[in-house]
C-alpha cells in the first residue's frame, strides 16, 4: 500500500509540474511584446532617492562627449619653432627681434609636413604674420589649415599659436592669466585653449597650450619661482576645465622648460581628487630616446617639450596608439627642439 501511494504522489507531482511548464508557454505565446522603456538619468536618480534621499544626481554631471564614438586617428603634433619671427610682426617688447631665416622657416615646414598632423600646437611664433607664413609654406606642401589661432600678449614676443585642418569651435584662451587671486604678475605667455571638432563624426577635442618661463635667466631662483607658479595657475585652469566639463578629451602641449620629475610638471600631472592625474605620453625616437632638446655644451639632453592627457581622452587612445619624435636631419635645421607626435581618437 506505501509503494502504491508512493507512485501516486509521483504521478502527481509531475502533473503539476507539466501542468506550470503549459502554463508558461501559453503566457509567452498570447501575451504582448515587451515594451523597452528608456529611462533618463534624472528619473534614475529620483526613483533611487525615493529609497536613498542622499544619492547625488551624477549622471547629470556626465557630458555627452564621454559617449562620442571613437573614430580615425587625428593626428598631433608639439613644435617649439624656436623663435619663428617674421619682419611682419608687430613688435610687443621693446626687444630686438632676430628674424628667422628663410631656410630655418622651410625647415620648420618641412618637419611639420613629414608627420603630416591634422592639428599643430606651435610654440615661440611671433605672431599672426608669423603663423601665416608657415600656413602657406604648408599649403605649398599640400598640407591646408583654414583654422588659426594665435595667441600673443603684450610685453612678451613669443607666443603660442595653432594650426588645425579641423574647425575651432571654441577658444578659451587666457592672455592675461594672473599668478595667484592676489597677484599682480602674470603668465609670460598666457594660456592657448582652443577646441577642435572633427565635423566627419562630431567629435571634439580640447586643446591647451603653454610655454613656461625660460631657465635661460640672470636669477634662476626667481625664474624657477615663476615657472612654479605658473604651473600651478595651468593647473588651475585645468581643474576647472575638466570639471566643467567632465567628459571632454583634453590634451595639454607645452614647453615647460622643466622635466617630467620637476615640481612643475608634477604639479600639472599628479591633479587633484575632483580630475584626477594627467598622463604623460611618451614617445620616443628611432633610437628608443625621448629626449626633446640638447645643450650641446654641457652634453645636456632634456625632455622639456611634453603632451599630457586627461583620462578621457587616455581611455579612448589606448595603449597602442601611434607617437612619436621627428629626428631627421632637416629638423635639426628647424630647431633646438624636436617635435612630438601622437594620434588621438
Amino acid at each position: 500500500m506505501t509503494k502504491f501511494f508512493r507512485t501516486v504522489r509521483r504521478i502527481d507531482l509531475l502533473l503539476v509540474s507539466l501542468s506550470l511548464l503549459l502554463s508558461v508557454v501559453l503566457y509567452l505565446r498570447l501575451a504582448p511584446p515587451f515594451e523597452e522603456v528608456q529611462v533618463s538619468p534624472s528619473a534614475a536618480v529620483q526613483r533611487a532617492q525615493t529609497v536613498h534621499p542622499d544619492i547625488e544626481e551624477k549622471q547629470e554631471r556626465v557630458s555627452p562627449h564621454k559617449i562620442a564614438p571613437v573614430g580615425p586617428p587625428v593626428r598631433f603634433l608639439m613644435l617649439n619653432a624656436q623663435n619663428y619671427f617674421v619682419a611682419e610682426d608687430v613688435p610687443r617688447t621693446r626687444n630686438k627681434r632676430l628674424f628667422k631665416p628663410v631656410e630655418k622657416r622651410e625647415a620648420v615646414a618641412d618637419t611639420i609636413a613629414s608627420v603630416r598632423p591634422e592639428v599643430v600646437g606651435l610654440v615661440e611664433m611671433g605672431g599672426q604674420a608669423s603663423l601665416e607664413d608657415l600656413a602657406q609654406r604648408l599649403a605649398d606642401r599640400g598640407l591646408n589649415y583654414p583654422h588659426r589661432e594665435v595667441l600673443a600678449r603684450w610685453g612678451e614676443d613669443r607666443a603660442l599659436a595653432i594650426l588645425s585642418c579641423h574647425p575651432i569651435v571654441r577658444d578659451d584662451s587666457v592672455a592675461n592669466c594672473p599668478l595667484g587671486e592676489r597677484s599682480a604678475r602674470h603668465m609670460l605667455r598666457g594660456i592657448l585653449d582652443v577646441t577642435v571638432k572633427v565635423e566627419k563624426d562630431g567629435r571634439m577635442f580640447r586643446v591647451i597650450g603653454v610655454h613656461l618661463k625660460s631657465r635661460v635667466a640672470d636669477d634662476q631662483q626667481a625664474a624657477e619661482h615663476q615657472r612654479n607658479r605658473e604651473a600651478r595657475a595651468v593647473a588651475n585652469h585645468l581643474q576647472i576645465a575638466m570639471q566643467k566639463d567632465p567628459g571632454m578629451p583634453i590634451l595639454v602641449y607645452g614647453d615647460w622648460n622643466a622635466g617630467p620629475r620637476e615640481p612643475p610638471l608634477l604639479v600639472i600631472s599628479q591633479g587633484n581628487r575632483a580630475t584626477g592625474p594627467l598622463l604623460r605620453i611618451t614617445p620616443t625616437d628611432s633610437r628608443g630616446e625621448s629626449w626633446t632638446i640638447a645643450y650641446r655644451a654641457n652634453d645636456e639632453y632634456n625632455a622639456f617639450d611634453q603632451i599630457y592627457v586627461n583620462r578621457v581622452l587616455s581611455s579612448r587612445m589606448g595603449r597602442k596608439s601611434a607617437k612619436g619624435i621627428v629626428d631627421n636631419e632637416t629638423s635639426r635645421r628647424a630647431s633646438d627642439h624636436r617635435a612630438l607626435w601622437c594620434d588621438l581618437r
